[in-house]
């Protein structure tokens, strides 16, 4: 289909195949014109109204005649002032069918250039399998090629290592530091920071729900720091993979405490600017993406998305630079919200279409809440340091997902067939949770297809990840020991809601010192700006070192993205120490647990590692024991994110 070509309609709308098909447009199909209205959701076709009524106080005003010494003859004005109003009415009627006809034509003949730039702006970052492109074709072609060769002598089927975008795309499987960045070398950055992997049979596992009409998930960042926004990011993403459905991703924004700015650097982001979002759609058969912009010009422009409440054509007045309120406003007229709370029930997805397989998962969750045959409902101590296997049955997985839960939240036939799902950041709708924390698959080979989907692909972009292996291989290179080793800690101060875990640094002190190395170095990542704070530190002999410490190996990095260096630089440490309810020392443990199990270091088998937190005491060593799931679900990472995940990889 040819973008440049207005007329020819590349639509995707309930019941319309996916394929492109031509739409013959009649000459003068109403549209709705522009108004230069506060409400830009209007949908008014006419102006303001002229009241030609004597006496009004309108443009039609008829003034009196003025006083005069000769004889009123106020019946022989009357025809004249008739006349005059007649006269305005017909050029006011004129006027607007003028204006009418040259809007519609405006919007016949102008609207080709502003798609062809919406398209070509939007391809310019994202593909999707609806813009039929040599280079993608090509791509998965050759993806599809490599998963039809003979496994490797280890079981694994080999490796493809293409490149998106004609070679200006991240490496798959490794890192491209050394010529792009500038350091360190590209097999020191791959060996030290690399947790992922590239599984060409994965790219082309398609959800059972997707089909031939295509439908859309949106949802609403989250309103929280960086990873909590994140969070929330990862839970949609995948859900709209489980649902066969296009994700819609937000505007550019500001994220809150992403504000940093100076005339020289980005403070206004889209995911786009954090992960490596413009291959996903390229390297996947089963996920597609399109930005808002491109969604909104496509569909809500154009009359295509439908009011939930009203049943009617709900039109975007298109902006030059819409803000994101604007953008939420419009899709929570538009989306269905399915109204799932992570809090109190878990996601259920089945694993084929159909009245039965709801029914299936229904039943399986009414008979384990009334403990059908003797057997008591789930616990969380029936769990405890007792993982279920992975490939274990359905009923048995649901068990561990509801040990701190009791329902389910079903995506059934009725939201199957919504064209549009909306999850918006509100209370009791909000995704503050981990995605594998909510969402539930009967098949588990979807379910662990999931968990590495966001490892391999939902991590930072190179020139982050390059930047924060400078700075491990410069604290590699302080630390006295011979290997190279050194410890890290998170310690959260500032904003941070939960009061209670600002402990003094000589009370951190005493809570770590039994598990780190005597005269060590230490790498602490903090938001703690006076860093004479941690001086009791270095009087315990610690050579302490903060990100601030090398920056120079961080020339030209964007300084809102040093909460995410210091993220990867403390997931190196021999033995970490983390603030409990802290979702950035949450995501360090994740990195940690994902590098553990592609090496298969000590504690692999069970999702275990040497992490540790400060407070409170109860939670110290939560992450050296197996623990399922519990609420609440974001103050923690759980093993079940990393453990065991490649089982399925043959059978996906």
């Amino acid at each position: 289909v040819s973008p440049s070509s207005i007329h020819h309609t590349h639509t995707h709308l309930p019941g319309a195949s996916r394929k492109s098909y031509y739409i013959p447009p009649p000459l003068f199909r109403r549209r709705q014109p522009h108004t230069h209205t506060s409400n830009s959701m209007s949908n008014s076709i006419l102006p303001t109204s002229i009241s030609s009524t004597p006496g009004s106080k309108g443009h039609g005003d008829a003034k009196p005649p003025p006083p005069s010494s000769a004889p009123s003859n106020a019946n022989a004005k009357q025809p004249s002032n008739l006349n005059t109003n007649r006269l305005f009415l017909t050029f006011a009627l004129l006027s607007f069918i003028v204006a009418f006809i040259n809007i519609q034509f405006h919007h016949r003949f102008h609207d080709e250039n502003v798609l062809d730039k919406s398209r070509r702006q939007f391809e310019e970052f994202f593909q999707t399998s609806r813009h039929e492109v040599p280079l993608m074709d090509d791509y998965v072609s050759r993806r599809n090629d490599a998963t039809e060769e003979e496994e490797g002598g280890d079981g694994s089927p080999k490796q493809l290592q293409q490149q998106p975008h004609g070679g200006e795309g991240h490496k798959l499987a490794g890192l491209r530091c050394k010529e792009k960045y500038g350091g360190p070398e590209d097999e020191y950055a791959e060996k030290e920071m690399v947790f992922w992997s590239d599984i060409p049979s994965d790219a082309i596992y398609k959800s059972p729900f997707m089909d031939d009409t295509e439908r859309f998930l949106t949802f609403e960042p989250d309103h929280g720091g960086w990873n909590n926004i994140r969070m929330a990011m990862e839970t949609a993403l995948v859900m709209s993979h489980a649902m066969g459905r296009t994700l819609v991703l937000p505007p550019e924004q500001r994220f809150y405490l992403l504000g940093k700015t100076d005339s020289k650097q980005k403070s206004d982001f889209d995911f786009g600017d954090f992960f490596h979002l413009e291959s996903i759609a390229v390297e996947h058969k089963g996920f597609n993406v399109i930005s808002s912009e491109d969604f909104l010009h496509r569909f809500g422009k154009t009359g295509k998305l439908i009011n939930t409440k009203t049943g009617k054509p709900e039109l975007w007045s298109e902006k030059s630079q819409p803000t994101s309120y604007m953008v939420t406003s419009y899709l929570s007229k538009v989306g269905v919200n399915p109204l799932w709370n992570p809090s109190d029930c878990i996601a259920a997805f089945p694993s084929e279409k159909g009245a039965d397989a709801v029914d299936k998962l229904r039943q399986a969750n009414k008979d384990m809440m009334a403990e059908k045959g003797g057997r008591k409902r789930p616990s969380l101590e029936e769990f405890e340091g007792k993982p279920v296997p992975v490939d274990a049955p359905m009923e048995e997985r649901m068990r561990e997902m509801l040990a701190d839960r009791d329902k389910l939240c079903i995506y059934d036939e009725h939201l199957q067939q919504a064209p549009v799902l909306y999850f918006p950041a509100a209370k009791g709708t909000r995704l503050l949770t981990h995605f594998y924390a909510f969402i539930f698959f009967v098949d588990w080979r979807a379910d662990l297809w999931s968990k590495r989907f966001v490892r391999d692909h939902l991590r930072y972009i190179d020139e982050i990840m390059c930047a924060a292996a400078r700075v491990v291989e410069a604290v590699r290179k302080r630390s006295k020991d011979e290997g190279g080793l050194f410890d890290s800690m998170h310690v959260r101060r500032g904003d941070f809601q939960y009061k209670k875990t600002r402990l003094e640094a000589k009370e951190l002190v005493k809570k770590s010192k039994d598990k780190l190395k005597e005269g060590g170095l230490l790498y602490i990542a903090t938001d703690e700006r006076d860093k004479v704070f941690f001086e009791p530190f270095a009087k315990e002999n610690y050579d302490v070192v903060f990100l601030d410490d090398f920056k120079h190996l961080l020339k030209g990095i964007n300084t809102n993205y040093y909460g995410m260096l210091d993220q990867l630089i403390a997931s190196k440490g021999r033995v970490f120490y983390g603030t409990w309810w802290s979702t950035l020392s949450g995501y360090v443990n994740r990195m940690r647990g994902y590098y553990i199990a592609k090496h298969e270091l000590d504690g692999y088998k069970d999702g275990v590692m040497e992490s540790y937190y400060f407070f409170p005491d109860e939670k110290a060593n939560q992450m050296t024991k197996y623990h399922p799931v519990k609420k609440p679900i974001y103050m923690r990472e759980f093993p079940t994110s990393w453990r065991d995940i490649d089982r399925s990889v043959a059978e996906t």
